[in-house]
């Protein structure tokens, strides 16, 4: 028979699973509020606030459905006579000073817990947003994308901001993908090199667009490069041109440009025939005016239905910024900079060509390339001009510790991550990059027109050489492109990497 004080429910509650329910609740209601006032005093939010909020949801959930439970179960066991738990002797009054005493202390004792909790979790998921987190807990894995991290226009930028953002659906989502990449690692099964690009990352609109958004793109962009030549001077070649960059809202080359890709009004999607996005079999561009054609590559003779099965891609920032805070230079453009800023003597005699074919060769790993490095460079000066090691060592010494820390810097052999694994989108000289698209083979398929059109619709040459402060030149054509190595006016379309590969096969 029910005691009179049970009528009602009311003792019911009094059981291990009821108790539980009623912690939980505790802790859901007060860490949730403890996280919520943090937000709202401190004005700062973070991708796993969200996830917290869920956390603790999840908590307070929990707790309504095991109070009730509980309850049920007790309310059943007594009407069957069976002994209802331990905790139906407790009598808890606060008219004694004993109960009052423990309850305070419970509830003193219980809030520090929360609150220590509550900090506790935040601190673990601040530590695990971290670019030190990201970078350096695999260390083998994620070394080379942590160095040229650092190395980035975006090296301010943390990883979270850009792989997870904000929001718990895609934390969820990533995490669960860590959990994979976790598990890969584990049992040593992971690529080398890590595939890209990322086909669950965040959209570009989502990300980049944060900062750099559609309407705010600059009209055109002044770039000048130095180049030095592969003779024994090392003569120093110079390209002075104009970027055609273009957006909606400049007076200069409004609606053109190579932001012509990304304008509003405008939408260009295309197919790949690989996972690497290098091989472009189809285009199809829907204009603001309502046209739109379609491009197939030629060199790829694939049917209507075989296109079907593959990726369709609407094209955004990452189609062409594809190494935004990842950035592999080749050896070629590394010796340039080193040589052009000093760091590399260009009175050496073809130091260029010498720093290129070291930085190509394959090695067993860095540290047998710092070693290869230096022996093979020394022996070509001792062999070919023995007489300038021995008038200015220094500055070969000199030369041979940066092309050493070139390679640290941007080869990792371990992971076979460099220039060749991932290259870069923008421009087309070391690899197809724009070229993947504007081709003579991507044709429309009722005009026959290529992409291709002409050059200085997405730059102009205003100068080349040794004169590049003068400038006089049509700012409508442009000048045409002079080879630097034989002085070959080049006007048609050339495929630049089928020479130029970033390495020394452009010396082979």
């Amino acid at each position: 028979m029910e005691n009179s004080q049970d009528r009602g429910g009311v003792g019911y509650w009094r059981n291990w699973l009821s108790f539980a329910g009623i912690g939980l609740l505790f802790v859901g209601f007060l860490s949730g509020g403890f996280l919520f006032a943090f937000e709202l005093v401190s004005g700062q939010t973070t991708p796993y606030l969200g996830v917290l909020y869920l956390l603790f949801t999840v908590l307070i959930v929990a707790g309504f459905v095991l109070v009730p439970i509980g309850m049920i179960r007790t309310r059943r066991a007594r009407k069957t006579g069976m002994h209802p738990g331990a905790l139906s002797e407790y009598r808890f009054d606060l008219n004694l000073a004993d109960h009052r005493y423990v309850a305070l202390s419970f509830l003193v004792v219980g809030s520090l817990v929360v609150l220590l909790t509550g900090i506790g979790s935040y601190k673990s998921f601040q530590a695990t947003e971290s670019v030190a987190f990201c970078g350096q807990l695999c260390h083998e894995v994620m070394n080379p994308e942590w160095v040229r991290y650092n190395a980035s226009p975006h090296a301010r930028v943390r990883c979270a901001e850009c792989h997870i953002g904000a929001g718990a659906d895609w934390f969820v989502k990533s995490k669960l993908s860590g959990l994979r990449q976790v598990w890969a690692v584990a049992v040593n099964s992971f690529s080398r090199p890590i595939p890209t690009p990322i086909h669950d990352l965040r959209p570009a609109r989502e990300t980049c667009e944060e900062c750099h958004w559609r309407r705010k793109f600059t009209g055109f962009k002044e770039l000048v490069r130095a180049y030095s030549l592969s003779n024994e001077e090392n003569s120093v070649h110079h390209m002075r041109m104009l970027i055609k960059i273009g957006g909606e809202q400049t007076t200069f080359l409004k609606g053109s440009g190579i932001h012509y890709h990304m304008l509003i009004a405008n939408k260009v999607e295309y197919i790949p025939v690989d996972e690497s996005r290098q091989e472009i079999a189809w285009v199809r561009v829907e204009r603001g005016d309502g046209g739109v054609t379609e491009y197939r590559n030629q060199e790829f003779d694939l049917s209507d239905d075989e296109l079907a099965t593959r990726e369709r891609r609407t094209m955004d920032c990452m189609d062409c910024h594809n190494r935004p805070a990842h950035q592999y230079p080749t050896p070629v453009l590394s010796v340039d900079r080193a040589i052009e800023e000093g760091q590399i003597s260009r009175d050496i005699p073809y130091i260029k060509v010498q720093a290129v074919k070291a930085l190509s060769t394959a090695y067993g790993g860095v540290d047998a390339a710092v070693v290869g490095i230096a022996n093979a460079v020394r022996q070509y000066y001792q062999e070919e001009y023995p007489e300038f090691i021995g008038k200015r060592s220094a500055e070969l010494t000199s030369a041979i510790r940066k092309i050493q820390e070139i390679y640290q810097q941007s080869i990792f052999p371990e992971m076979q991550a460099d220039w060749s694994a991932y290259p870069d989108n923008i421009g087309h000289l070391d690899s197809p990059g724009c070229f993947r698209c504007h081709n003579e083979d991507m044709q429309a398929e009722e005009t026959g027109h290529t992409i291709f059109t002409t050059c200085n619709k997405c730059h102009l040459i205003l100068a080349q050489g040794d004169q590049i402060d003068q400038v006089n030149v049509n700012l409508e054509e442009g000048l045409a492109f002079v080879h630097p190595e034989d002085f070959e006016t080049i006007e048609e379309f050339s495929l630049c990497s089928e020479c130029h590969t970033g390495g020394s096969d452009v010396y082979e």
